[in-house]
């Protein structure tokens, strides 16, 4: 069994919102060897996304009570000493961080920690530049899929991802997200999955994604849906409890008309996902 001191044992799970990130999440923390948490939002909450304003960033009360929030939340209020103290050097606070997640994972003795914020996309190189052994997981959805979902559920809880998004808007956000993962592309510690192969090869998806990671594949990973209602937050209602029933959603025909649905489809048909195979 692995040493949580080691790199190898980091595991990020990335995506676009709406992307699948969840099912997969519950699939992986099904694995025995796998421990997960609910979304952190740890660098996506307290770390400038913008590199050159990370040179200039304090990291002070308002970031330390944003960590503090998220212990208190599950329960961990005996960790709370060890939250990074204030400091003007990202690279520190990363490092506590990444630091303060062992210690989270710490008491499972599990051989792996997965962590599954979809945002931390954009804070992946960051993170391997200080960890250069921690693994990341993609996962590439279709942009019908992800418009459609992250229309609505942005509709439906605004609150959560920063107000109402325009279709406009959630084209754009999927297609930014894309240019993000091909920056990634040929990296021997980052894996792609396609959202589709999850659904339609499960076996096959899951068992190189287990190569990836060195572990055994186990067929635990079909039985996820008690992870699901695990790994989420009371508050989080546009998170399902998954059926363990593995199916495509439809939501693009039903929640947009002919017309929004060709010119949607028009939109992102200049973006080439063939690549990630």
């Amino acid at each position: 069994m692995k040493n949580l001191d080691s790199n190898n044992s980091r595991i990020f799970l990335v995506g676009s919102a709406r992307s699948g990130t969840t099912l997969l999440q519950s699939m992986l923390a099904s694995h025995p060897e796998i421990f997960s948490f609910p979304e952190t939002h740890f660098f996506r909450g307290t770390v400038p996304k913008i590199p050159l304003m990370r040179m200039v960033k304090y990291y002070g009360k308002k970031e330390r009570h944003f960590i503090i929030q998220f212990l208190n939340k599950i329960e961990r209020s005996d960790l709370i000493s060890k939250v990074p103290i204030a400091t003007y050097s990202t690279k520190e606070w990363i490092t506590s961080l990444i630091s303060l997640l062992d210690l989270i994972a710490k008491n499972s003795q599990l051989k792996i920690w997965l962590e599954k914020t979809p945002m931390h996309l954009y804070f992946a190189t960051l993170i391997e530049k200080i960890f250069p052994n921690t693994k990341f997981i993609h996962i590439i959805r279709d942009g019908e899929d992800v418009v459609a979902s992250l229309y609505e559920a942005s509709k439906n809880n605004p609150e959560y991802f920063d107000g109402e998004q325009s279709i406009n808007r959630c084209i754009l956000r999927w297609k930014i997200d894309i240019q993000i993962h091909k920056k990634h592309l040929g990296k021997s510690n980052h894996h792609f999955i396609r959202y589709k192969d999850l659904i339609y090869n499960t076996d096959d998806a899951l068992g190189r994604l287990s190569e990836f990671l060195e572990i055994e594949y186990s067929d635990e990973m079909r039985s996820f849906t008690h992870k699901t209602k695990e790994l989420k937050f009371p508050e989080e209602e546009w998170k399902p409890d998954q059926s363990e029933e593995l199916k495509e959603s439809n939501k693009f025909k039903k929640i947009f008309s002919i017309d929004e649905q060709t010119e949607i489809q028009s939109k992102l048909s200049s973006v080439d996902l063939s690549l990630f195979r």
